[in-house]
This record gives structure tokens, C-alpha cells and sequence, in this order.
């Protein structure tokens, strides 16, 4: 299949990291790498294909539904291959910024009795591809 904004070939998702996990995953692994340009940090929209949408009062073929499965950045590059990791983020709770005294001798070098650190509670997580499957198309954003 083509990405007709572009006429490029778009890439394919051939693995699942980890489809077992307790949660849906957030790697998976496209079928285009180093031969075809993709670099680290590069960002694609992973999604399935939809039905063939039709304009209910014209008539007129809309295009095939793209299901967007999520959005992820290039994390490794293989000569032929991609793994690419979501980038996709919610909100789990209010932003913490926690200060305390370090104390006790396990202190990492830096914590000195007496010393105020601060350390930031992460208020988001990575959200997982949704329904990602084999054979889900990715085009570059």
C-alpha cells in the first residue's frame, strides 16, 4: 500500500515486542531501516486499515478509515528494520516534587547528611500501542 500524500511504499509492523505482556505493548518493530532512510528519533503513526468510507449524500469513495493504533519514535535501527516505541503519554496522577533531608550512610556521594534534595514524581505513563497487530501499516509524521 502507498501513502498517496506522499506516493512512498508505507512500512509494515512484522513484530510485536513483548505481546504477552500484562499490558498492550509499547515496542514493535517495522519492516524498513537503515536502507530506507529511518533514523533514531524519527516518528511514525502506527494504524490498521478501516473500511472504505463513502460520502452518504454524493456517493463519493472517502478513502479507507485509518485506525490509529498510536504514534512511536525510532529507538533502534537494523539495517532492514526499525523498532519503533510509543510516544504516546497520559496523565496518571497530579505532578509531585517531593524535598527531604538525605540521610544515613547508603546515600549516593552527592546526598550528604544535612543535604535538601529534591527528586520530581513522574505524573504520566507511556500509553501501550492499542490492538496493534502483524501486518498494521506505519507512515512517517
Amino acid at each position: 500500500m502507498n501513502d498517496l500524500a506522499t506516493g512512498t511504499r508505507l512500512a509494515k509492523v512484522v513484530h510485536v515486542v513483548d505481546p504477552d505482556a500484562a499490558y498492550a505493548p509499547v515496542e514493535v518493530v517495522l519492516n524498513r531501516g537503515a536502507r530506507d532512510g529511518v533514523k533514531l528519533g524519527d516518528r511514525f503513526l502506527v494504524f490498521g486499515e478501516g473500511p472504505h468510507i463513502t460520502d452518504p449524500d454524493t456517493g463519493t469513495d472517502l478513502g479507507q478509515l485509518e485506525l490509529v493504533r498510536g504514534r512511536g519514535e525510532v529507538v533502534h535501527v537494523q539495517q532492514h528494520l526499525a523498532t519503533i516505541r510509543t510516544i504516546e503519554r497520559r496523565r496518571t496522577r497530579p505532578a509531585k516534587r517531593i524535598t527531604r533531608e538525605a540521610v544515613g550512610t547508603l546515600s549516593l556521594a552527592a546526598d550528604l547528611p544535612g543535604r535538601v534534595v529534591e527528586e520530581a514524581l513522574a505524573a504520566e505513563a507511556e500509553m501501550p500501542f492499542e490492538a496493534v497487530r502483524l501486518g498494521d501499516l506505519a507512515k512517517p509524521i
